[in-house]
């Protein structure tokens, strides 16, 4: 990559002279050298080739003939022209290359919690920054983060109201774009926003790895990711309209926690991994198994009619919370109630976010 880079340089600095004479004088002398060689074009170069003839008796001891020096004469031509065509060819390939249109490349930087988490794109992985053109979104709530707490997370959900007119924006005379997502925010804002760009456009996940403070991008896996996941459904004599679905990945959540704030409920699943644990999401395929796992047990509690809350309590990384929070539909599902913890706080699950289609908004406990 370093080569190509240096020789694209080279070119781009040599350009246009590459295409006025120096191809053009390569793929000539080649000609003049063939043409000599063959039918004794030039009494000058004829004579070069004898003083060679003679040269070559006296310091190699080699007795060369004229055919001999003239069919070396004709190779040397070939080459030559070879070697300009070539030249020529890479220097078309750097110059489309050069003036190709660059991908829009629309990074989602989204934080309410750490204020330093900007990407250094130059250090993502398979990023070839040469090859992208830029655009940030910042979603910017960290100014309302303090001693721990998100102090109006009421404010925090106007941050990102305009998000899709932002990428609209930006993506109305451009077909040629990627949209990224990069996040430490609170989870129920991470479900918003998910919940907000839905399925209108694809998106990349990157996660944050703390010990290499760098950020990486989940792939997709090719084998499929299976039984890496359980999931527990219960149901209860109830006429609650409450149904509760709890999803570990990070960590544990303690029942007699969410207790404290949906007392009734007539439906409890918890969808959860084998192993417990932070970064324990690796590649795309398990966010699709479990976003698809998600969306069944939402419609299995949508199939009572009488439901008409599902509440969610989520410990795992953003990435799969976006891609969770893009299978809600506001229009035809229950409202949805997304709840943060904080540790500090009683009871712990202190505030959550609404999600309907008449409106969203905070609920605090």
């Amino acid at each position: 990559m370093n080569l190509e880079k240096t020789f694209n340089k080279i070119l781009s600095f040599l350009r246009p002279p590459i295409e006025r004479w120096i191809v053009r004088s390569l793929i000539g002398a080649g000609i003049v050298l063939i043409t000599n060689g063959v039918q004794g074009f030039s009494w000058l170069i004829e004579l070069f080739l004898q003083i060679l003839k003679i040269e070559s008796e006296n310091r190699l001891g080699k007795n060369y003939s004229i055919d001999t020096i003239n069919w070396t004469s004709v190779i040397f031509g070939v080459l030559l022209i070879i070697f300009g065509i070539l030249l020529h060819s890479f220097y078309k390939k750097a110059e489309a290359k050069a003036n190709k249109p660059k991908k829009l490349f629309i990074a989602i930087i989204h934080k309410s919690i750490d204020d330093c988490i900007k990407p250094i794109y130059s250090k993502l992985d398979k990023f070839l920054l040469d090859e992208y053109q830029i655009q940030e979104i910042e979603i910017d709530q960290t100014m309302i983060y303090k001693n721990g707490t998100l102090e109006y997370p009421e404010a925090s959900i106007l941050y990102q109201n305009d998000i899709l007119a932002k990428i609209k924006a930006l993506t109305d005379n451009n077909r040629d774009f990627a949209v990224a997502y990069f996040g430490l925010a609170h989870i129920p804002l991470v479900w918003y926003l998910g919940n907000t760009i839905a399925d209108k456009f694809e998106i990349n996940y990157y996660e944050y790895n703390r010990n290499s403070a760098r950020w990486y991008k989940l792939e997709r896996a090719q084998l499929e990711a299976t039984n890496f996941y359980t999931i527990d459904k219960r149901s209860f004599e109830s006429e609650s309209p409450n149904g509760i679905i709890k999803i570990e990945i990070s960590y544990e959540i303690e029942n007699t926690e969410i207790f404290q704030v949906v007392e009734n409920h007539k439906y409890f699943t918890t969808i959860k991994l084998n192993s417990i644990a932070l970064d324990s999401i690796k590649n795309l395929n398990q966010i699709d198994t479990l976003a698809q796992s998600f969306r069944n047990e939402l419609d299995r509690l949508i199939n009572d009619s009488n439901i008409e809350y599902i509440h969610i309590f989520y410990a795992g990384p953003v990435s799969l919370g976006l891609s969770l929070s893009r299978k809600i539909s506001k229009r035809t599902d229950p409202k949805i109630i997304v709840y943060n913890y904080t540790r500090n706080s009683s009871p712990k699950y202190k505030w959550a976010l609404l999600m309907s289609n008449n409106n969203s908004e905070i609920l605090k406990f």
